[in-house]
């Protein structure tokens, strides 16, 4: 399994995607080197790390989970679906090539745009607005944890031919002198129409946490470039084991829920529609595999997991938090003594 780091011309620095400046930076002599200058790049790197390769050897996906270091030699534990993370004892931002190849290798990504500082702003006022939350949550060592990665997600397009039947009946009632009339219409009902539906997307990583990743939702799937492995240089990424055809009869569904709604929407001058029947049949339609960027941070209290997670694109913030209940406990207390007090002065001062 080929393990990658992207060094620095100048200075054989390690090489970390800025997402303030959309460049790749080298944190020693502070070169900067666009897309297109790394993928120039990459050749040499990769020819130059060959001999610190010499002993790996390629190994199932399932069961590679041991790495050396290109920098420090030293062994990273990783499980079967990470494909970027850092060495524990150099911090040297590593890349495992081989687990993004084949049908593992995304079609595109979309690079952080919010740095790690940025995010532990944005953390900071949004935890701050929360009373009851324990200390250990967000302290300055637990911040630190704060992490970046990119996660696996399978997005969708079709064009959709749709066709709908439906019968209306409106009724109309007026009164002339002492006579009362109503008006009964029927009307036989058929729409038709070519719906196009883009960027339907799908979480393709079992482990995530679903109401998680679907909290931080959407992201701009218009912003999203052809996928580079500098991207993940200084993040951590995560590989789908998810296919496709695991969705393919939810995205049905939803798709023909789509076009029931916009087909249905085009009857609404008449009053007692029923609908008789729809048709949506997919002309086109195209998967494609993408990593999307998110900060996350994790914490463990008893046997629960509590997180924060960040769109690393739109800085959309989603959260689950554990709840200090000594707090709580005491700030209850302290309120219930203040209002038995106003009480029973108010209640002394009217029997004075």
């Amino acid at each position: 399994m080929a393990v990658l780091t992207y060094k620095c011309p100048n200075c054989d620095g390690d090489l970390i995607f800025n997402p303030q400046k959309q460049l790749f930076s080298c944190e020693y002599c502070m070169s900067e080197f666009t897309e297109e200058e790394l993928r120039t790049l990459q050749p040499a790197t990769q020819e130059e790390q060959k001999e610190t390769k010499d002993t790996q050897e390629d190994t199932p996906a399932e069961e590679a989970l041991i790495y050396t270091c290109p920098s420090c030699g030293a062994e990273i534990a990783t499980d079967k679906t990470t494909a970027a993370t850092f060495c524990y004892y150099c911090h040297n931002p590593v890349v495992f090539s081989g687990k993004l190849s084949g049908d593992q290798l995304p079609s595109l990504v979309i690079p952080f745009q919010i740095t790690k500082e940025e995010s532990k702003e944005r953390f900071h006022s949004w935890i701050s607005k929360k009373k009851y939350v324990p200390s250990g949550f967000y302290s300055k060592k637990q911040i630190e944890k704060l992490s970046g990665i990119y996660f696996p997600y399978w997005t969708y397009d079709c064009t959709v031919k749709g066709d709908l039947n439906a019968s209306a009946r409106d009724v109309r009632v007026w009164r002339t002198g002492d006579l009362e009339y109503t008006e009964t219409k029927t009307y036989a009902l058929k729409r038709s129409g070519r719906m196009e539906f883009r960027d339907i997307l799908r979480n393709a990583l079992k482990k995530s946490q679903s109401k998680m990743m679907d909290g931080i939702l959407p992201f701009d799937i218009s912003e999203a470039r052809d996928f580079h492995l500098g991207f993940l240089s200084g993040f951590q990424a995560e590989v789908k084991d998810l296919e496709k055809e695991t969705f393919e009869t939810e995205i049905k569904k939803e798709v023909d829920g789509y076009v029931r709604n916009l087909l249905s929407n085009t009857t609404s001058s008449h009053s007692n529609v029923t609908i008789d029947q729809v048709h949506a049949k997919t002309t086109e339609g195209q998967w494609r595999y993408i990593l999307l960027p998110v900060w996350i941070l994790t914490y463990r209290s008893g046997q629960e997991m509590y997180y924060f997670a960040l769109n690393g694109q739109t800085g959309q913030i989603c959260g689950r938090l554990p709840l200090n209940t000594k707090k709580l406990a005491l700030h209850c207390f302290a309120l219930f003594a203040i209002i038995t007090a106003v009480i029973t002065l108010i209640g002394g001062l009217l029997l004075w």
